[in-house]
C-alpha cells in the first residue's frame, strides 16, 4: 500500500468535506432535518472521493476524520449551550444523533465504495 496515496486520499477526503459543507451551507436552507441529511450526503461523497484516490486502507483514517470532526462539533455545541444549560449533552445528542450515526455509516460505505471502484478501474486499465 502506498502511504503517499493514502495521505493524498485523506487530504482529498478533508478537502471535499470542507468544500461540500461550504457549498451546502451557501445553497441549502438551515433546518435541523436539512442539516442531518446534508451531513450524511457530504460524508458519503467525501469518503467516496478519499477512497477513490487512496484505493486501499482509507477506512480507518476516514473514521478518524469523522470522529475528529464530530468531536469538534460537539465541543463547540457544548461551549455555546453550557452558559444556558448546566448539562447540555442530552440536548446535543437528541438533536444530532441521526446526523452522527448516519454520517458515520455513510463514511464507511463511501470509503468502501470509492476503494472498490478505484481498484476495479485500476484492474481494468492494467488488463488492457
Amino acid at each position: 500500500m502506498s502511504t503517499k496515496r493514502l495521505w493524498l486520499g485523506v487530504a482529498t477526503l478533508i478537502a471535499t468535506q470542507i468544500l461540500l459543507n461550504n457549498l451546502a451551507s451557501a445553497l441549502l436552507p438551515e433546518s435541523i432535518e436539512q442539516i442531518a441529511i446534508r451531513s450524511v450526503v457530504v460524508a458519503l461523497l467525501a469518503a467516496f472521493a478519499g477512497g477513490f484516490v487512496a484505493r486501499k486502507g482509507i477506512i480507518f483514517p476516514a473514521i478518524a476524520v469523522w470522529l475528529a470532526l464530530w468531536a469538534v462539533t460537539v465541543y463547540f455545541l457544548y461551549a455555546i449551550a453550557a452558559p444556558v444549560d448546566p448539562n447540555p449533552f442530552p440536548m446535543i445528542a437528541r438533536h444530532n444523533w441521526v446526523a452522527f450515526l448516519g454520517s458515520g455509516v455513510t463514511t464507511v460505505v463511501g470509503a468502501m465504495l470509492g476503494q472498490a471502484l478505484a481498484t476495479q478501474r485500476a484492474t481494468r486499465v492494467t488488463a488492457t
